[in-house]
This record gives C-alpha cells, sequence and structure tokens, in this order.
C-alpha cells in the first residue's frame, strides 16, 4: 500500500519525501524517521513511520 496517507520506503531511502498531511517537503527525512521497537539507530530501513517537523503529523512508511 502506497500513496495517500503512507510514505514509500524507496522515497525515505532517496531523501526526498513530502509529508502527505501538510503537502511539504520533509528536509532530512531520515532524521525525523521514528521506529516502534529496540534499534540502536534509526535508518530508511527500519524506520515505521515519519514526524513531519512542520505539521508535527506522524505517516507511516510502506514497503
Amino acid at each position: 500500500m502506497t500513496g495517500g496517507h503512507s510514505i514509500d520506503r524507496d522515497r525515505l531511502r532517496a531523501g526526498v519525501v513530502e509529508c502527505p498531511l501538510c503537502e511539504r517537503q520533509i528536509p532530512e527525512p531520515v532524521t525525523h524517521a521514528v521506529a516502534y521497537g529496540t534499534v540502536d539507530t534509526v535508518t530508511a530501513d527500519n524506520a515505521d513511520a515519519v514526524e513531519c517537523p512542520v505539521c508535527d503529523g506522524v505517516t507511516f512508511v510502506s514497503d
């Protein structure tokens, strides 16, 4: 499931993410990534969601 209210993991890896809630570009999106669980470092490969620094919305990452 992609589009709508999710962020495609490939776009997160590429660093080109637009918030589906406010439609603004998220600069350095991996720095705003969240992993729900225990991880040493949050990466594009283990992120579950991305928090938008503009609207404070949280959008899930999809494969």
